[in-house]
């Protein structure tokens, strides 16, 4: 086989393994809205017990609305980091098959965290949030994988893209786990109550909006057209 055809070849490969990515990404995507059904209402029903049936539908489209947003967000990251990519390696793959498999275990956590979230039984949302802090590892994990490990696998240039996808990596997965540590802490200080627990979350956005500040100066900066 000439050289040409083993490179056609080689990015034949590399375009399907990133079409399986995307795929991925849909179907969960998918699913999550698949979970939320319409409430049947009785033709009696009163106004009270018309917003009551409402009630948990309100709940779970809230968890899918968050869900597609934080998929949606990961894709975008998932899409940058392999426009960089000119081969693969079997080590890629399953770094790459670990992520998206933390991507589609989203329907069933946020099955949990929509329907079961109360006093008392706080675990549906560390359920919730370790499926993200999982992906997040995951991401970085990969990303780490190859824009340290084996930059070979990467197309030459580009290292100040490259270094900011890391460190937002890095410091995202910091941040959700100084969390998730807070959250684990105040589940043994308030042991069945809802409120102390939710409240550490808060903790999470005021870290994202300092460390986005922090790492503005390692953003590179587009060229004019």
């Amino acid at each position: 086989m000439s050289e040409t055809s083993q490179e056609l070849k080689k990015e034949f490969e590399l375009e399907r393994m990133i079409l399986f990515s995307d795929a991925v990404f849909a179907i969960g995507i998918t699913l999550l809205v698949i979970e939320i059904k319409f409430p049947e209402i009785p033709a009696e029903a009163t106004r009270e017990a018309i917003m009551a049936a409402f009630k948990p539908v309100y709940i779970r489209f809230f968890a899918f609305m968050l869900s597609f947003f934080y998929i949606g967000m990961m894709w975008s990251r998932h899409l940058k980091m392999f426009k960089y990519l000119r081969t693969y390696d079997d080590g890629l793959i399953m770094r790459n098959l670990i992520f998206i498999f933390f991507v589609v275990c989203f329907p069933f956590t946020v099955s949990g965290f929509s329907e079961n979230v109360k006093d008392g039984h706080v675990f549906p949302i560390f359920f919730y949030l370790v499926n993200i802090w999982l992906v997040n590892v995951a991401h970085f994990w990969l990303c780490y994988y190859l824009f340290k490990q084996k930059k070979q696998l990467c197309l030459p240039g580009f290292e100040a893209e490259k270094k900011y996808m890391l460190l937002t990596g890095g410091v995202t997965t910091l941040i959700l786990t100084i969390t998730l540590s807070l959250m684990i802490i105040m589940s043994f200080i308030y042991p069945g109550e809802l409120i102390p627990v939710i409240s550490s979350i808060y903790l999470m956005p005021v870290l994202l909006v300092i460390s986005k500040r922090k790492l503005k100066k390692y953003k590179p900066v587009k060229p004019k057209v």
